[in-house]
């Protein structure tokens, strides 16, 4: 299961991971040649100016990178030909995913068509439905979901208007990588870091906020609704703490919330040792949110929550459903996530949650407690 950054230190303190910077291995070069199959020019555009403001691409790589890098810098050591890169108004992508199957779950396949319909209007060449996703759609897809929750985002917390950006100082870096040890490999080579697991990283020499993830877990390589359902979490995160960071519950609370948009049985949260859950059912979130609420001493308490720095499950749990209970008046919840980026303090959080809800913390704990036992079937 993934790590959160919340239990990342922990888990690089009890492992070590020796990875050189090796030239590819035989297994590598393999994977890599669904991008050899698929082509380093993009087949929709054909780099076509035209074509490629409609899809809101900027430019396609080589493009200069964090840390005064350039795409090239990282295809030395990870391998030249294995990845397309692609720049968009605030992104700067680099992807090695090679060919995926649609989504099986009827939800998610749904929600992948809508996609595609979206992508097909600006670019006739793009197929409006597709069975079988090849590197080149899966980078637009990809890139069109950063944009439109960026923007959603931005929406969201206030900042929409006159096309602000949300606190960043360079356009954000994502990385997606197919395998796991090409995530190692940079992480190490570009990071000075070693891990293996999806995460969110700050290139502190020019600024550039990263998200670095792959689609390979101990389990084998991730579907694509589980994937997208991945990238959501992160880049929601990724947001607030660009926009000035939020509370600790808030932040994965929302993240969440974007994550469990599209249907899959991964879940982005650790399980503390004095925390006793069935890990064969960790995704089952809407039973087990309501069976939860029935009992008061259940509940982690409002003010409690707004100091938690250690949610484990149950708390990742009901932070994800207060913030479903909040987003049902997305103009409120807009107004209390302003009120509380960049000072996420419990007496701020307390004084929002009065002044936008007027509710008090334990009216809130009350009413959002008997919405759940209502919605959560």
């Amino acid at each position: 299961m993934l790590l959160h950054p919340e239990y990342a230190l922990r888990a690089l303190s009890l492992a070590a991971i020796v990875l050189a910077a090796a030239p590819c291995s035989p297994a590598q070069k393999k994977r890599g040649s669904a991008i050899a199959k698929a082509g380093l020019e993009d087949r929709f555009t054909s780099k076509d100016p035209v074509a490629m403001a409609r899809l809101g691409v900027v430019d396609y790589g080589p493009l200069v990178w964090a840390d005064n890098k350039r795409t090239t810098d990282i295809e030395k050591v990870l391998g030249e030909g294995r990845f397309l890169w692609m720049e968009t108004e605030h992104f700067k992508i680099g992807s090695s995913f090679g060919f995926a199957a649609a989504p099986k779950n009827p939800q998610a396949r749904r929600l992948l068509k809508e996609e595609l319909k979206r992508l097909h209007k600006k670019c006739s060449k793009i197929p409006a439905s597709a069975s079988k996703l090849d590197p080149w759609l899966r980078l637009h897809l990809y890139a069109q979901r950063a944009e439109e929750l960026y923007h959603e985002f931005a929406e969201l917390a206030g900042k929409a208007e006159g096309g602000a950006r949300l606190g960043e100082k360079q356009k954000v870096l994502l990385l997606l990588f197919e395998q796991r040890s090409d995530l190692a490999r940079y992480f190490k080579s570009f990071c000075g870091r070693e891990t293996q697991m999806s995460q969110r990283h700050t290139h502190y020499g020019t600024g550039h906020q990263a998200l670095i993830m792959t689609a390979e877990g101990d389990d084998g390589f991730r579907d694509s609704e589980t994937l997208h359902a991945q990238f959501r979490y992160h880049v929601m995160q990724l947001f607030t703490s660009v926009a000035g960071g939020g509370p600790l519950w808030l932040q994965y609370g929302l993240a969440h919330a974007y994550e469990r948009m599209v249907p899959c049985n991964m879940i982005n949260c650790g399980v503390r040792a004095d925390e006793n859950v069935d890990r064969t059912k960790l995704y089952e979130w809407d039973e087990k949110i309501r069976k939860r609420v029935k009992h008061e001493a259940l509940v982690i308490p409002f003010e409690k929550l707004t100091r938690e720095v250690d949610l484990g499950y149950y708390g990742h749990l009901q932070a994800w459903a207060r913030v479903e209970w909040m987003l049902q008046d997305r103009a409120r919840f807009s107004q209390f996530l302003g009120q509380v980026l960049g000072a996420p303090s419990r007496s701020r959080q307390v004084a929002a949650l009065m002044q936008v809800y007027d509710l008090k913390p334990a009216e809130f704990d009350d009413a959002w407690r008997e919405w759940c036992q209502k919605h959560y079937k």
